[in-house]
C-alpha cells in the first residue's frame, strides 16, 4: 500500500497533464508481466489415529511457504475519457518441505508409544486469481503515464498436505516404527480485493497501436482456510506483487 501511494503521489507532484493522456487514441490494451510476491507463511495441525486399540498422535507442519514467481495477464478497455475497465489473471506456484512427527502405540504393551518423525519435500502450493478493476490513466509527461486501478479479486488456491500416516513395525523388537505418509491436495476459493498502479513507456508506435514497457505494483489479498489433519487452519493468499513486462495498446 505504501508503494502504491508513493507512486501515485509521485505522479501528482510531477504535474499530471490529462491533455497529454487524451492524445492516446488507443481504446484497448493487453499486458503480459512477470513478477514476484515477497513474504512467507506456515501452517501446523495435530491429529490422532487408532492403532492396536490405542490412540496414536500425529503433528504436521510446514516449512516457510512462499508464493514463488508470478505470471500475470491483463486485458482492458478505455470506456470514457481516461477511465478504464480491465481484468487481470495471475498464477503462481511453489514447493516447500513439510514435517510430520508423532507417537505410535506399542503392539504388546499399553502406554509405551514409539516416536517417529520425517521430512517430506516438494509439497506444492498454487495460487491463481482473477482481478476485475476500474481505473484511471494519468500522464506523467509526453510519453510516460500511470494507470491507477482497484477492484474485487477472486482467488483459488491448492495446497498439498500430509493428512494421515500408515504405521508398520521396523523390526521384531518393536522399538521403532516406519511411518508412511499419506498426502492429499486441499482446495479453496476466497474473495478479496486489490489496488495497484502500472507505469508504462512506449518503445514502438504504428498508428494507434503502441508497444510499451511497463512496471506495476499491486496489493491483492484474501484470507481463507483449509483442512490439514483434523482441523482447518487459516491462510492468506496474495500480497504485494512487484513486476513488469510488455504492454500493447490498440
Amino acid at each position: 500500500m505504501r508503494l502504491v501511494t508513493a507512486l501515485v503521489m509521485a505522479g501528482l507532484l510531477a504535474g499530471v497533464n490529462d491533455a497529454t493522456a487524451q492524445t492516446d487514441e488507443s481504446r484497448f490494451f493487453l499486458s503480459v508481466s512477470g513478477a514476484f510476491e515477497p513474504g512467507t507463511q506456515t501452517y501446523a495441525d495435530d491429529g490422532t489415529f487408532n492403532l492396536y486399540d490405542e490412540v496414536g498422535r500425529l503433528s504436521v507442519g510446514s516449512d516457510d511457504l512462499s508464493s514463488g514467481a508470478v505470471l500475470d495477464f491483463g486485458v482492458g478497455a478505455r470506456v470514457m475519457g481516461n477511465f478504464i475497465v480491465g481484468a487481470n489473471f495471475h498464477r503462481t506456484s511453489s514447493l516447500a518441505e513439510a514435517t510430520v512427527s508423532g507417537e505410535a502405540p506399542h503392539p504388546i504393551f499399553f502406554n509405551r508409544p514409539r516416536s517417529f518423525s520425517a521430512t517430506v519435500p516438494d509439497m506444492k502450493r498454487t495460487e491463481q486469481a482473477l482481478h476485475v478493476s476500474l481505473g484511471y490513466r494519468l500522464a506523467l509527461g509526453e510519453k510516460l503515464d500511470v494507470h491507477i486501478y482497484a477492484g474485487p479479486s477472486q482467488f483459488r488456491f491448492t495446497q498439498d498436505v500430509i493428512n494421515a500416516v500408515v504405521i508398520t513395525e521396523a523390526g521384531g523388537a518393536f522399538t521403532t516404527v516406519n511411518a508412511t505418509n499419506e498426502t492429499t491436495t486441499r482446495k479453496a476459493n476466497a474473495w478479496g480485493g486489490h489496488v495497484g498502479a502500472d507505469v508504462s513507456y512506449p518503445v514502438y508506435q504504428s498508428g494507434n497501436t503502441s508497444f510499451r514497457l511497463g512496471g506495476y505494483v499491486r496489493y491483492a489479498e484474501a484470507s481463507s482456510e483449509f483442512l490439514v489433519v483434523s482441523n482447518s487452519v487459516n491462510t492468506k493468499v496474495g500480497g504485494v506483487q512487484i513486476g513488469g513486462g510488455l504492454r500493447v495498446r490498440f
